[in-house]
């Protein structure tokens, strides 16, 4: 994902993110990535939309250089400030793509495993900016727990990149009538039992016709949408006395 000011937020490869290893190991020694708690078998997913460039195929005994990552996939997103952006997800137990394939940010890509050279199954996960291994930290938002407090997080300076705030629901307005009193009395329970009536978000009067007319709102589509399952019950929409507008 782009913010509108252009910053990079990645999806978290996996479902849960519990870091058992960070950016520097323990002892403070370079590890160039982060490691999640992933049993073999876990779900990975792309963290952003992107192009698969590089996929490695363990050969089951070598543990050094590139087959150090084991099972692996590399792929590459769109540059940010004139540079390069690739992300790479090592260890796997089977891998689900093949180099040349467009992703989606949270497209299923692989399995987690113990591929490779471990101590035990994980997920570990790089950022590579202009081929420079940076903490993925940086790159994700703070929904994280540590496996110990000793894992290693952010340098001074360094944070988390803070998730825009999702956009309100759009509300609507539900307006019935003219009805009966009967009808009227049906929906009157309904905005009790949705809670409407203790908010003032329902209210009744007389129609120019004799019967009553009901307004519902504002409220939320899924509320609006049970309102019309009702009248749909009530055969009020084949009647035209229900309206579902926006809310002003």
């Amino acid at each position: 994902m782009r913010l509108s000011d252009g910053t990079v937020l990645l999806d978290w490869p996996l479902a849960q993110h519990v870091l058992t290893g960070g950016y520097l190991y323990n002892d403070g020694s370079p590890h160039n990535a982060i490691d999640l708690r992933a049993p073999v078998g876990t779900p990975v997913y792309a963290a952003e939309d992107g192009t698969v460039d590089w996929v490695q195929n363990w050969d089951g005994r070598t543990t050094t250089g590139t087959q150090s990552y084991g099972n692996a996939l590399r792929i590459r997103h769109a540059g940010t400030g004139g540079r390069s952006l690739q992300t790479r997800y090592a260890h796997l137990s089977q891998v689900l793509v093949q180099p040349g394939d467009r992703v989606r940010a949270g497209q299923l890509i692989g399995y987690s495993g113990d591929s490779g050279n471990v101590s035990g199954p994980h997920l570990h996960f790089e950022v590579i900016l202009d081929g420079v291994r940076r903490n993925p930290l940086v790159w994700l938002d703070d929904d994280f727990t540590t496996a110990s407090p000793r894992v290693y997080t952010y340098a001074a300076g360094e944070g988390p990149v803070r998730r825009p705030a999702a956009p309100a629901a759009a509300q609507q307005t539900v307006v019935l009538g003219p009805l009966t009193d009967g009808d009227a009395q049906i929906f009157e329970k309904f905005a009790r039992w949705l809670g409407l009536t203790d908010r003032g978000l329902y209210r009744a009067e007389a129609a120019g016709s004799g019967g009553t007319r009901v307004v519902l709102g504002p409220v939320s589509a899924g509320d609006a949408g049970m309102a019309r399952q009702l009248a749909d019950y009530l055969g009020l929409n084949d009647r035209g006395l229900l309206k579902i507008e926006p809310a002003v």
